[in-house]
Order: C-alpha cells, then sequence, then structure tokens
C-alpha cells in the first residue's frame, strides 16, 4: 500500500440502509450478501454492516463485523468511491475463517464491479 493512509467511512444513517436494501444491487455467496448503491455524489464510499441477533449473542456478532471490516479493509485501496456498501451477514459466516471472508468479499467485490483494475 506504499504508505498511503486509506479511511474507513461507516455508514450510520438508517434511511441510508433502507436505501441501499430497497434501490441498491445485491449480490449473494455463502457468508453475505452485498448491497450497493451508486450514483452518490461523493468522494468517498461508505460501508455498512449487518449482523443479526439470530447469528448469535453480541460476542459473536462483534467478531462477525470485525471480520468483515477488516476484509474491507483488505480491498479498500483498489475500492472505486461514491457508493454505498451493506454487508449483511449470514449464518456461516458466524463458523468461516477470515481467508473465506475475505475471499468471499473479494469476489462480490469483483463481481459488482466496485474494484479499480490493479496493475
Amino acid at each position: 500500500m506504499n504508505g498511503k493512509k486509506y479511511k474507513l467511512y461507516p455508514l450510520k444513517l438508517n434511511h441510508l440502509f433502507t436505501r441501499a436494501y430497497r434501490k441498491g444491487k445485491s449480490y449473494g455467496s455463502s457468508t453475505m450478501v452485498l448491497y450497493v448503491l451508486s450514483g452518490r455524489d461523493r468522494d468517498r464510499t461508505l460501508l455498512g454492516i449487518t449482523v443479526s441477533k439470530k447469528r448469535g449473542k453480541a460476542v459473536v456478532r462483534n467478531r462477525v463485523k470485525r471480520h468483515l471490516r477488516e476484509a474491507y479493509r483488505y480491498y479498500l485501496p483498489n475500492l472505486k468511491n461514491g457508493k454505498l456498501i451493506v454487508i449483511v451477514a449470514k449464518q456461516p459466516a458466524v463458523d468461516a475463517d477470515f481467508t473465506v471472508i475475505r475471499d468471499e468479499l473479494g469476489y462480490l467485490l469483483g463481481k459488482a464491479t466496485l474494484l479499480e483494475d490493479s496493475k
């Protein structure tokens, strides 16, 4: 990453989550669903992560969120700007290894054409 810092911008407003669910395009894998809403006139990409209470108690949900956030941070230098991204964890994400989560997130970001071509 040649020393450059990349900041993660969290998505916090409920109406933006709802807009991403309703109007965004979804991409699914075995451990997560990725919702992407484009057309935002921002110079940054906002990330929201959702882990339902059905997935486990607070310790488990927070661990899944940490894994998803770190996997997203791995792809952050190659990510396009101006998007709303919401990641919803599925039940297999609870028992999945971090490398599986990271690889599946990379697959979904590529499928959604959110990654810039790295040389």
